[in-house]
């Protein structure tokens, strides 16, 4: 992983040490405690169709089992805007080196937070395709999501998913729920702060293997290639 933006360049085979210095410049950066617990990300616009309701409930969740939590994003919508500058404010005030909330554009700092990030939260309604988890899964960063179109197809459940990731020839690379409740966001962000916490030789092997999944177009560019030259034959 060479990244301008990220102090120390690695790969799934160092991914313990880049991610540990991508974690202490992104807190550095925002002001946030240099604590050893879960960091949660979230890098998304502030919309309904990426589901700021659950996003809004999971960063109560994550600080309540003692994560950190950081935001960058904003909104279009002014009210919706105003709603989660409120929300700034309150952690700032109960959590103010615990949770961070930008709003802005900045491309540098989502790395960092791609990088310095232990999960990546993306809670969609729909999306059809979604790059935000396959981003994370590059930097090493466990993805949190909800299954719907995209999240569904890249994303399969540590628990859940085995048989459905061996069907595609993968292996489980996350966390996921169905449904657009509170619970269904709590079950699955719980589930991933406790492999955090209790295991974390498992964590550090699931970090390795996302890092190590291909998510480009050269699979898919070859079969397409194949399909066109036995078009062509016929």
């Amino acid at each position: 992983m060479d990244d301008e933006f990220l102090p120390v360049s690695y790969s799934s085979s160092n991914a313990g040490e880049g991610k540990a210095g991508a974690k202490r410049a992104l807190r550095e950066r925002v002001g946030l405690r240099n604590d050893d617990v879960p960091l949660v990300g979230i890098v998304s616009r502030l919309t309904a169709q990426k589901g700021v309701h659950l996003m809004e409930h999971a960063i109560w969740t994550a600080l309540e089992r003692g994560c950190q939590v950081i935001v960058l994003g904003s909104a279009f919508d002014p009210e919706m805007q105003q709603h989660w500058n409120e929300l700034e404010l309150r952690l700032r005030h109960q959590y103010h080196d615990l949770a961070k909330l930008i709003f802005a554009y900045d491309e540098p700092l989502s790395h960092l937070i791609y990088a310095g990030a232990d999960m990546i939260l993306v809670p969609s309604m729909f999306e059809p395709c979604g790059l935000t988890q396959m981003i994370a899964m590059r930097y090493g960063s466990v993805p949190v999501v909800r299954q719907t179109g995209g999240l569904r197809d890249t994303v399969f459940d540590v628990d859940h998913d085995q048989e459905r990731a061996h069907r595609e020839g993968m292996e489980c690379n996350g966390f996921a729920f169905e449904g657009s409740d509170t619970g269904g966001m709590d079950y699955a962000l719980h589930r991933a702060i406790d492999f955090w916490y209790q295991d974390k030789e498992f964590w550090a092997t699931l970090v390795r293997r996302i890092m190590d999944q291909d998510w480009s177009w050269n699979e898919p560019g070859r079969t397409y290639l194949d399909l066109y030259y036995a078009a062509k034959e016929r």
